[in-house]
């Protein structure tokens, strides 16, 4: 068990941010902590709970939604004026007392390879808001997952924008139906008639891929499925979902 030497809960991301800038202070940010309490190691000092700084609202307009980061994965869920496959991916995301902690902040900064919430988040188009010490960036969310440790770097994410119209479809394989897919595949057409595919299960993170070139992943292997048997799902589940989205 790591020896913390201090924990801090800031009233502000200003001060969140200086806590997380000061130099020789190994220093982890916690949003909702479900993932990051349990893997606290010895090379963290500090601690700095960002539960009382706000970022907690969600706001709709006709055609976007934002989100704060510290907006809890079952808010989604409950958010009635959101995309129904967004709010059916965030109920993926684990037991309700899991969605009632972690926090769509804390997932996107995590951009684990198998979250069908950022695969929804992705083909709704989403922007990434990130808060340093000289101000506010944005970039595309497929931009931040390809290397979410350097876009965060000495900053905070602090919102995420996406679209809310258009026509979706899902489809995955797991062990069980509770289970992580061992593959994903998350679909949306706008209304222009463009459509949107994103993958999980086929790279280091859910990634957004041509619907022509799906068969050209070069997924990882593991103990749930060889890199051959992903790349076939991704096929087949792929254009399962192109295919309902026409």
């Amino acid at each position: 068990m790591p020896q913390l030497e201090k924990y801090h809960r800031p009233e502000s991301v200003e001060s969140a941010l200086e806590l997380l800038g000061r130099s020789g202070v190994r220093t982890a940010l916690v949003a909702g902590g479900t993932y990051l309490t349990p893997r606290l190691d010895e090379d963290v000092e500090e601690v700095v709970d960002l539960q009382a700084v706000g970022l907690d609202q969600i706001e709709h307009d006709d055609e976007r939604m934002t989100v704060g980061a510290m907006v809890t994965i079952q808010a989604i869920v409950d958010d009635e004026e959101a995309p129904e496959l967004l709010r059916e991916m965030a109920r993926r995301e684990g037991p309700n007392t899991f969605r009632n902690q972690g926090t769509v902040g804390g997932a996107i900064a995590r951009a684990d390879s198998e979250n069908e919430f950022l695969a929804a988040l992705l083909v709704f188009e989403a922007d990434v808001t990130v808060q340093t010490a000289d101000g506010e960036r944005q970039m595309a969310l497929d931009d931040f997952l390809e290397d979410a440790k350097d876009a965060r770097e000495n900053g905070i994410v602090t919102a995420v924008s996406l679209a809310k119209e258009g026509k979706t479809a899902d489809a995955r394989v797991a062990r069980t139906p509770a289970d992580t897919p061992i593959v994903a595949a998350v679909g949306r057409r706008d209304g222009a008639g463009n459509v949107r595919l994103a993958l999980c299960g086929v790279a280091e993170r859910p990634i957004v891929v041509d619907p022509e070139e799906i068969e050209d992943v070069d997924p990882p292997a593991d103990f749930r499925g060889s890199a051959e048997y992903r790349r076939q799902m991704a096929g087949v589940l792929g254009r399962r979902v192109v295919a309902a989205l026409i």
